[in-house]
């Protein structure tokens, strides 16, 4: 079947069998010819795994093909319908097509990573963040893998590529081991602005090794070490709460206040308790804190549980929930 009407066919509210068979064999045929150019430029290794080709490549692109409840492909649907599926050549589709595969690869190689290895993948959670907060590399994708490279410099991406055991020989006398995730990548850029010899574009996961490999080889027992990174994580999840906590309250503002289902003080107070109970939840990792009605106490003390349950109960309830919902999506994409 043509790839274009084979995609129409896995859009489509009720997709065909044969054409879903068909569909998931290209998807794997593209995935483990990604994972084996992975391989044999070193950038991966089966034995981390303990898995076969076969099965990492069906591992990692398995959630592409989540359901709906009608049986219909969510994730497909809403990746091809953003494109011009009846205007583009079955070239471009096959373009489209592997772009999603090996973006999903790479995606679903960082959770494995981090289920088979927290530190590494608490370095390359800190790493991604860093960079996105700090804003001295760029995030770039280079044959279909993230990669990064220092802000405002030339790249040098027509020059060979830098080796990863290159680059640890690099760092290694850069680094005493007890830095941190941003003190390393700043070593880094450094190194890499001052090179001319090699393309300035690194695998965001060669960096993660490599900054492993200093923190194991130069300080024992650093990879268990938080060390400023979490630091940054934790703040950077402050930033999220808060921003989502303001955005939700600005947008639900005329439904509850102008509409007078309740007052703006106490609106107000809706969510800084919202806010400071998804602090406590998501970064303190209390579990549920204390609860909505004893938090909103602290800033009305002569609130009684009777009002509370009458006036209050139900839509702090439903703005926490959904609050919670929007965080726990911003922090999932951006971590």
């Amino acid at each position: 079947m043509e790839l274009k009407s084979l995609i129409s066919s896995i859009i489509s509210k009720s997709p065909f069998p044969g054409s879903t068979n068909e569909f998931i064999f290209l998807c794997r045929k593209i995935a483990l010819v990604h994972l084996k150019r992975k391989i044999g430029s070193g950038r991966l290794s089966l034995d981390f795994f303990r898995s076969t080709l076969d099965d990492l490549a069906l591992d990692t692109i398995a959630d592409l093909f989540s359901r709906g409840e009608r049986g219909e492909f969510i994730q497909l649907q809403a990746y091809f319908e953003g494109l011009s599926i009846k205007e583009s050549s079955e070239e471009d589709l096959l373009t489209y097509t592997r772009r999603l595969v090996c973006s999903r690869v790479n995606q679903n190689l960082f959770r494995l990573y981090q289920e088979n290895d927290p530190s590494l993948g608490k370095i390359l959670r800190n790493v991604k963040l860093a960079v996105g907060a700090l804003q001295n590399f760029v995030v770039v994708e280079r044959f279909n893998e993230q990669c990064i490279v220092p802000s405002m410099c030339e790249t040098l991406e027509h020059l060979p590529g830098i080796e990863r055991t290159d680059l640890d020989k690099e760092m290694q006398p850069r680094a005493n081991g007890t830095e941190s995730i941003p003190s390393l990548l700043a070593k880094l850029s450094q190194y890499l602005r001052e090179q001319t010899g090699r393309s300035r574009i690194v695998s965001l996961m060669d960096v993660a090794m490599t900054f492993r490999s200093v923190y194991s080889s130069k300080h024992e027992g650093a990879l268990e070490e938080p060390h400023q990174g979490d630091h940054l994580v934790e703040n950077e999840a402050r930033v999220i709460i808060e921003r989502v906590c303001r955005t939700t309250k600005d947008e639900l503002q005329e439904r509850y206040v102008e509409k007078q289902k309740v007052e703006t003080a106490m609106y107000e107070n809706y969510f800084k308790v919202i806010q400071q109970t998804m602090v406590s939840q998501i970064i303190g990792r209390n579990g549920e804190g204390d609860s909505l009605f004893e938090s909103l106490r602290a800033f009305v003390p002569d609130l009684a549980r009777e009002e509370y349950n009458k006036r209050h109960k139900s839509m702090l309830e439903y703005l926490a929930r959904l609050t919670r919902k929007r965080v726990t999506e911003q922090l999932k994409k951006d971590f």
